[in-house]
């Protein structure tokens, strides 16, 4: 369809799970998709695997100079970003009263 085309996505914890379905449909939409996750290696596996139009970043959505690398690293590679898709999740498997301040602010 093509809908995406000439678009920029980014793509955060998109290595595998939902933000991987994400970055399929997008390419599949003629967008250029930035797989971006905390596990440089999954990211770098998932883009090889999904193939032209998706390459892998770095980026830890936990910290700020992660999340300035990797938009300029984007912008470097297609000059914009149209599209960020916030996927990224951690999850705290204890009751609410018992997530800890450091859980909570690293959530």
């Amino acid at each position: 369809m093509n809908r995406l085309h000439g678009k920029s996505a980014l793509i955060t914890g998109a290595a595998r799970g939902i933000g991987r379905g994400f970055a399929e449909k997008y390419l599949e939409e003629g967008a250029t998709v930035a797989i971006a996750d905390i596990n440089i290696d999954a990211a770098e596996a998932t883009a090889a695997q999904l193939g032209k139009g998706a390459y892998a970043v770095p980026l830890d959505v936990t910290d700020q100079l992660s999340i300035d690398a990797a938009l300029a690293q984007v912008v470097a590679k297609t000059g914009k970003i149209d599209i960020l898709l916030n996927n990224a999740a951690l999850f705290d498997a204890a009751e609410t009263v018992d997530i800890t301040r450091d859980s909570y602010e690293r959530l």
